[in-house]
């Protein structure tokens, strides 16, 4: 029995070392150097008597990257966003290696506070094109839309489209709203407001938002998107930090979730289907996040209904 027993604890032994192995053979990814891969851009901040988090408190709010294939080599290209440094565009040649082609692409960006990026085909061309947020605590906050010109260059179109917001935009999304087979634009803006105020600022707010202080909606009409918001029944305030769509009820129409900061509530946009939304987060939630990060929807238990997750 005391054979036995010393077997056992042997065999126990042997299983914990071996399941502590950590040679290089069991990592699940590899971090790759810029030598490497070429990618090397940093969104680096440095703060200033004028630029700091008591002057600008959405400073570390980051940038943004979106990837894709710009140049329909079937290998995903990469774009990034900076605050207080310029855009970068890395085309990929393959083995993860990339070229930085941002000066020929003409993507570089000026002297905005750029923030969310996203790509997508607005045109129907076949090329992806670039959408990229803007914020910032002075200066021109227009949103802008880089147009791929299918050779690797892009032609920044964000007014001639509609789209050019002026909101303080931290990120939007694309999808087909009305279905009527092209892609619409929900712009998601955090409008600037002391940290420090108390309810009765936001609950004002909530009542009296201005067009720079809301989310925003944009209809495709073909060559230029329509503002929608007010008509759609989203001009509400809030401090939106992410917006994410999926059909939450089944219905064949896709809803939106809006993940808000500090003491603006959520809102759960549910598509009527008539180009209108009705904000149901009180009747379908128990609680919601009182400084919500950033939210995304997905089937998680795989019963054919879609549930979201926020983060806080």
């Amino acid at each position: 029995m005391k054979k036995l027993n010393l077997l056992l604890f042997i065999f126990g032994l042997l299983c914990v070392l071996v399941s502590c192995d950590n040679t290089s053979d069991n990592k699940q990814f590899t971090l790759l150097t810029s030598d490497k891969t070429g990618v090397d851009f940093i969104n680096q901040l440095k703060e200033t008597n004028t630029m700091n988090y008591f002057t600008y408190p959405y400073i570390y709010m980051g940038g943004g990257v979106s990837v894709g294939d710009i140049d329909n080599d079937n290998l995903d290209d990469i774009f990034f966003t900076g605050n207080m440094a310029e855009n970068r565009l890395y085309l990929n040649k393959g083995n993860l290696e990339f070229d930085d082609i941002t000066s020929s692409a003409g993507v570089g960006g000026d002297d905005k506070w750029y923030t969310g990026s996203t790509m997508v085909d607005i045109n129907n061309d076949g090329y992806l094109d670039i959408y990229v947020s803007v914020a910032g605590l002075n200066g021109v906050k227009n949103n802008e839309l880089y147009i791929n010109n299918g050779d690797n260059t892009f032609t920044e179109s964000a007014s001639e489209y509609g789209i050019d917001d002026i909101g303080n935009s931290v990120q939007a999304t694309f999808f087909d709203y009305d279905k009527d087979g092209d892609l619409d634009l929900y712009v998601a803006n955090y409008p600037m407001t002391p940290f420090d105020a108390p309810s009765s600022y936001y609950s004002f707010k909530m009542q009296n938002p201005k067009d720079y202080e809301t989310d925003n909606l944009y209809r495709n009409d073909g060559s230029l998107f329509t503002r929608v918001t007010e008509d759609a029944g989203l001009r509400t305030y809030g401090l939106t930090l992410s917006a994410t769509v999926g059909d939450l009820n089944n219905d064949s129409f896709p809803d939106i979730y809006i993940s808000n900061d500090f003491s603006s509530p959520d809102f759960m946009y549910m598509n009527n289907g008539d180009g209108t939304f009705t904000d149901v987060v009180k009747e379908s939630t128990n609680q919601t996040s009182f400084y919500g990060m950033g939210v995304d929807i997905a089937d998680f238990n795989n019963d054919q209904y879609l549930d979201y997750i926020q983060v806080d």
